[in-house]
Order: structure tokens, then C-alpha cells, then sequence
């Protein structure tokens, strides 16, 4: 499970995203998902959006905030989180688990077979 804890694949891609053109600040999103945590006492959150709305991104935004992996100031400093005060609160300071379903390994033939990997704790990346 190593491969999954902490990694810095979310903060990469992140901020691959955040240095396009075209990027759009959601950050804000975060302060909403932090509310509901602390104030509603919500236990779980569920990121659904209609197919090619940004569902990845999103997962990778609270990973790469939330994450210990990497120090993502230099992301999140010039985004519109940075002003509110969960922000030094909350960043980087979590364990996170992140896991990418949306594709599977080349080498997987099924996701039963990705999934027991993961199970069994071997590398998901190399099925049998």
C-alpha cells in the first residue's frame, strides 16, 4: 500500500493542471469540503460529476492540498484558498490514500485482477 500513502502523483498532476493557460481557480471547493468535515461533522465525501467534468482533477486539488507528499505552496499561495484560514490549518499535514481507478494498468487484464492485487499488497501496476 506504500505506493498509494502519500504519494506526490496527485501535487504533480495538480500542478501540471495549474500551470495551463486556461486553468480555472476551484479552490474554494476546499473550504467547502473542510466545512462540511468540521462544522457538519461529515465522515465521507463523494466527488460525482457528469463524465469529463473534472471529477479527477478534483480528487487530485484535495490530494495535493491535503497530502504530506509535497510542499504545495507553491501552488495553493496564489490560489483563492490561500486567503481563508483552514488553509495553513489543513495543508499538507494529512495522510492521504490516493487511488486512480479511472484506468488500469496495461498489463491488467481485468479489474478483479488489479483489484486483488491491491488486496494481496503487491503492486497493482504489475498483474498477472
Amino acid at each position: 500500500m506504500g505506493i498509494f500513502l502519500n504519494t506526490t502523483i496527485p501535487y504533480e498532476a495538480y500542478r501540471a493542471v495549474a500551470s495551463t493557460r486556461f486553468f480555472v481557480d476551484k479552490s474554494l471547493m476546499i473550504e467547502e469540503l473542510l466545512n462540511g468535515l468540521e462544522l457538519d461533522g461529515q465522515r465521507y465525501v463523494c466527488i460525482t460529476r457528469p463524465r469529463r467534468f473534472g471529477k479527477t482533477v478534483m480528487a487530485a486539488m484535495l490530494a495535493a492540498f491535503m497530502g504530506k507528499a509535497a510542499d504545495s505552496s507553491l501552488v495553493f499561495d496564489r490560489l483563492a484558498i490561500a486567503g481563508k484560514e483552514q488553509y495553513k490549518k489543513h495543508r499538507n499535514i494529512h495522510d492521504v490514500f490516493y487511488l486512480d481507478l479511472s484506468r488500469m494498468p496495461e498489463n491488467c487484464s481485468s479489474y478483479g485482477s488489479y483489484i486483488s492485487r491491491i488486496l494481496n499488497g503487491r503492486n497493482p501496476q504489475i498483474c498477472p
